[in-house]
């Protein structure tokens, strides 16, 4: 089992979204970002499917359907072969599992 307490691993940089593995195996891998307003991620995992849940700040996510604001305790699923881009439009933590 691991545990982790979140506010430990939260660190924002202006540069980059900030990625933390949390767990990684053959069926799910488990990140926790972090990201400054105006930073996106996730454009690159078109070809898994994706849980996102938004533990802090607000944003938007863009998928084929449009795009949708989100905002802390939003739960995002986007399927495989689905395009996804998450956006940041406050400071912003989200769990994110990919699963292959």
């Amino acid at each position: 089992m691991g545990a982790f307490k979140l506010e430990e691993v939260t660190k924002f940089s202006e540069e980059n979204v900030v990625s933390t593995n949390l767990y990684d195996s053959q069926k799910v891998c488990t990140n926790f970002l972090c990201m400054e307003e105006g930073q996106s991620a996730l454009e690159d995992t078109k070809e898994q499917k994706v849980i996102i849940v938004i533990n802090s700040g607000s944003g938007s996510v863009v998928t084929d359907d449009g795009e949708q604001d989100i905002e802390e305790g939003t739960f995002i699923l986007c399927e495989r072969g689905e395009s996804r881009l998450l956006k940041a439009k406050s400071k912003l933590t989200a769990l994110v599992n990919s699963i292959p």
